[in-house]
């Protein structure tokens, strides 16, 4: 499945805190707390979104971009490995509760350097806000980076021969 742009840098941004996946619950995430109002996120603490056709409106330093794009089942599996890996150097803290759900990394770098990548995510299976904010930490403990936002909602059923990962004009 093609990732919107700004999943695709989050999920590769929290990729450098990487291990192979398991199929047990990321650790700190209080699964039993979720109730059904808000995300639908499943046993493994991660949301769950409908499949069909997406419209998701971008906020980059100012710069708004939408596109559409259909989704399918096979996200679900991108997204849950991308979320729930994890490795030495990195330390990853998520959290899902009720009103939604919010993943940091901070990963040591060469020389000093430290990133430092905060994804959180509110709504339900139809509609959900992201936020993204990535962060170079330096030595000195100055930072260089941003946040970018996305607003999606479901637009019904991928046209006739769309298939998932595609993205549709209009």
């Amino acid at each position: 499945m093609r990732l919107t742009p700004l999943a695709l840098v989050a999920l590769v941004s929290l990729a450098a805190c990487s291990k192979p996946e398991t199929a047990e619950a990321p650790q700190g995430v209080d699964v039993a707390a979720v109730a059904p109002a808000g995300l639908t996120l499943g046993d493994d603490g991660l949301p769950r979104m409908r499949a069909g056709l997406w419209e998701v409106v971008r906020t980059d330093d100012g710069e708004v971009e939408t596109t559409r794009h259909c989704t399918g089942a096979e996200v679900d599996a991108e997204v849950r490995e991308m979320l729930t890996r994890e490795t030495p150097g990195c330390k990853t803290e998520r959290a899902a509760r009720p009103s939604g759900l919010k993943v940091h990394a901070v990963c040591e770098q060469a020389g000093g350097l430290k990133t430092d990548a905060t994804i959180t995510m509110t709504g339900s299976e139809t509609a959900y806000d992201m936020t993204v904010g990535i962060y170079l930490v330096k030595a000195d403990g100055s930072r260089e980076g941003s946040d970018v936002t996305a607003k999606a909602k479901w637009i019904g059923a991928c046209p006739a021969g769309v298939q998932p990962g595609e993205a549709v004009a209009g």
